[in-house]
């Protein structure tokens, strides 16, 4: 293949071409912070992996965790979350967005109430930024459905009303 003749005299003749632009990150470097949430603890950074937890506070100071907790952002709630807590909280479920339309999967999270949900992935998987309607699992007709603004409103001031029909 022949050199490009235009981008060879661009670099030899224009000398903003002749620095590199940009400062270089070091990759290859793991760095360690304490963080008190999703748990408190130390937790490390690691390069193309991300974040995970390495050592709970009040462990033993010798003992870290084996393997390493990975930690992930929830871009609903705006915060960090453990893997495993983020599993947890998403299941698939099948609703009806529009009335008349065939119902489509997507991808739904529980809030830190326990019983509230929101779609926050729609069927192709694609993340949805939100405002997020609110959502409830009926136990009775064991489907999701959307939340009331009496249940909604309810759930304020009285959350065990609405906690019976939630998945765990």
């Amino acid at each position: 293949m022949a050199p490009n003749i235009f981008i060879c005299l661009r670099n030899a003749l224009c000398p903003l071409y002749w620095i590199e632009k940009g400062t270089r990150v070091n990759s290859d470097v793991a760095k360690d912070e304490h963080w008190e949430s999703p748990v408190p603890g130390t937790y490390r950074f690691i390069p193309e992996r991300g974040w995970h937890l390495i050592r709970r506070d009040g462990a033993e100071d010798d003992k870290q965790e084996e393997p390493y907790v990975p930690v992930v952002y929830c871009r609903v709630v705006h915060r960090y979350l453990l893997a495993s807590d983020m599993e947890q909280r998403c299941r698939y479920h099948k609703v009806e967005l529009k009335h008349g339309e065939e119902p489509q999967r997507c991808l739904f999270f529980r809030l830190d109430d326990g019983f509230t949900w929101v779609i926050g992935w729609d069927s192709r998987g694609k993340f949805i930024p939100g405002p997020y309607r609110k959502w409830c699992y009926d136990k009775e007709t064991m489907t999701m459905r959307r939340m009331t603004s009496y249940e909604d409103s309810s759930a304020a001031t009285s959350p065990s009303t609405s906690r019976n029909s939630s998945v765990a």
